[in-house]
């Protein structure tokens, strides 16, 4: 598993503008590896506690609009003025100020490759245990991360629960790289079947969270979304690429296997365990992480 600290990478690439230059929300998403980081690198920027080091004021829109700024549009204005930078009506000039020539080795394009080779990993023959299972959830607040896994033997439930700083961004199709460490934490001493918030197969390189998980840890996984990722959907099943990867039980219940289970016994064993409805020892996990956040937070 790669551990890439996207917060830092990507501060370090706002250091590397020029004086007299800007740069795009767009450019610094591929300067990352990937243009789906673009709202991400939003929300770094709103999360720059060091604004007078890390020029985050050097940032704009595709359309050379100014955007936002955490300490305020007319500081953002006064910070490129300051650096002999015009702005007419609201706008930059991109073309004689933008600055992408960055200096980086795209590491979501590392990640991707290192999902397509978990991917390659993942089986989906049988060999799971319907009777030891647990339910992992992850809330969040800022950069702070609110683990829980409730696991239940056949007769009792029982709660774990991690709490710890992320130091990645939501990011679509690259959840596994920030929940990972707070499922290898709270997994470590279990030894069944893993319902995790999130995708398994169905994902655009065929490993979701619960796929990188299931394959690293040696475990069967199940993969339970509340949204659709991607997809077309016939008669409940959810196919990409012309293969039948997930379920759909509800319009919160999408299920796709993630290691160690086929589709249809992923199918049969979230019917199971929730009667058709979201199932009870995941809503436990979330309401958990709920209650865990707010506890760290009052």
């Amino acid at each position: 598993m790669r551990n890439i600290d996207i917060y830092s990478y990507f501060y370090s690439l706002l250091m590397q503008i020029p004086d007299g230059m800007v740069t795009t929300y767009g450019d610094l998403a591929r300067a990352l590896g990937d243009i789906k980081a673009a709202r991400a690198c939003g929300y770094m920027l709103s999360m720059n506690s060091d604004p007078d080091n890390i020029p985050c004021y050097k940032v704009v829109m595709s359309d050379g609009s100014l955007g936002g700024y955490s300490l305020g549009l007319d500081e953002k204005i006064r910070r490129l003025k300051n650096d002999k930078i015009e702005v007419n009506n609201g706008k930059i000039d991109l073309k004689k100020y933008r600055f992408n020539s960055f200096d980086t080795t795209y590491p979501l394009a590392i990640l991707r490759d290192e999902q397509e080779k978990i991917a390659r990993m993942a089986s989906y023959d049988d060999d799971y245990d319907e009777k030891n299972i647990c339910a992992i959830d992850v809330s969040y607040k800022n950069d702070t991360g609110y683990g829980v896994m409730v696991s239940f033997d056949g007769n009792d439930y029982y709660i774990k629960t991690v709490v710890k700083k992320t130091n990645f961004p939501y990011i679509p199709g690259y959840l596994a790289y920030r929940e990972f460490p707070y499922i290898k934490d709270l997994a470590s001493d279990f030894n069944g079947t893993m319902i995790i918030d999130a995708n398994g197969i169905l994902h655009p390189r065929y490993c979701g969270l619960a796929t990188y998980a299931g394959v690293l840890l040696n475990m069967a996984s199940v993969g339970v979304a509340k949204s659709l990722l991607l997809g077309d959907i016939h008669d409940n099943y959810v196919y990409y690429n012309n293969k039948a990867l997930g379920y759909i039980i509800n319009k919160k219940t999408i299920v796709s296997p993630g290691n160690k289970i086929s589709l249809r016994s992923s199918i049969d064993l979230i019917k199971h365990l929730g009667n058709g409805r979201y199932p009870k020892i995941l809503k436990m996990a979330h309401d958990k992480t709920v209650e865990l956040r707010k506890l760290y937070n009052e």
